[in-house]
């Protein structure tokens, strides 16, 4: 083999789902796993490990291997509602101009802190930012950016942004008694929508299911992440 598809492979091996046993643990990066239901992406990070599907589709084939179900867990636990509130309140303080803001890991503490980019360039359309300075043992977790008056949608410049690996959060219309927005888990390009959140209001969180009831399916990691945002 080339050493450059060996390189490859090293980088983002492909593996089998077990039809007998669990998948192999696996160090922190990113794995292909082919099961019998699809093909999925399997990410571990220090905060992060999770497994998402890149297909809704099964092969054609009647593969002879395993089952896998996707899921997402946090190493810190909940997401930290009251942080990303506070974002929010710093984001209707610059009205009419966007503001953005990241949620920071650190590998030392297990925790998250919310940090405010410092705007470059700030208009009610488009701001263009730094980065806070961060420790070596800190990342970036969730990606977060207003849209000022405007609503909360995924534009062209937000997918080109959207690198990386990380949690992306929009919201908009931030002249509102209650803002909307628009939350997303991001995997190298790959877009993973999460649909339901404290921010869609109660009607929206009192008809999900419960991730035992038929209809939580494949979204049940979803549910279970909003359940636990909820709370928080």
């Amino acid at each position: 083999m080339d050493p450059r598809d060996q390189a490859l492979l090293a980088a983002c091996p492909v593996v089998a789902a077990p039809r007998f046993g669990a998948l192999p643990d696996m160090a922190n990066g990113q794995r292909i796993v082919v099961a019998r239901n699809g093909w999925f992406v399997q990410t571990r990070l220090d905060w992060l490990d999770s497994i998402t599907a890149l297909g809704l589709e099964p092969p054609a084939m009647r593969l002879p291997y395993g089952e896998v179900q996707e899921c997402l867990r946090f190493s810190f636990g909940q997401l930290p509602i009251r942080m990303i509130e506070e974002f929010v309140a710093y984001g209707r303080q610059h009205l009419p101009d966007e503001a953005a803001g990241v949620l920071i890991y650190s590998r030392s503490t297990g925790r998250l802190r919310l940090a405010i980019c410092e705007a470059e360039r700030a208009s009610p359309v488009r701001i263009d930012y730094r980065r806070p300075p961060m420790a070596s043992d800190e990342t970036v977790a969730v990606d977060l950016h207003t849209h000022g008056h405007g609503p909360a949608f995924w534009s062209a410049d937000d997918d080109r942004d959207d690198q990386g690996i990380k949690v992306a959060g929009v919201f908009g219309l931030l002249d509102q008694p209650a803002p909307v927005a628009c939350f997303r888990l991001v995997i190298n390009g790959l877009y993973k929508s999460l649909p339901h959140h404290p921010w869609q209001g109660p009607l929206a969180l009192a008809s999900m299911p419960d991730a035992g009831e038929p209809g939580a399916g494949r979204d049940g990691w979803v549910l279970r992440l909003v359940r636990r945002w909820h709370s928080a």
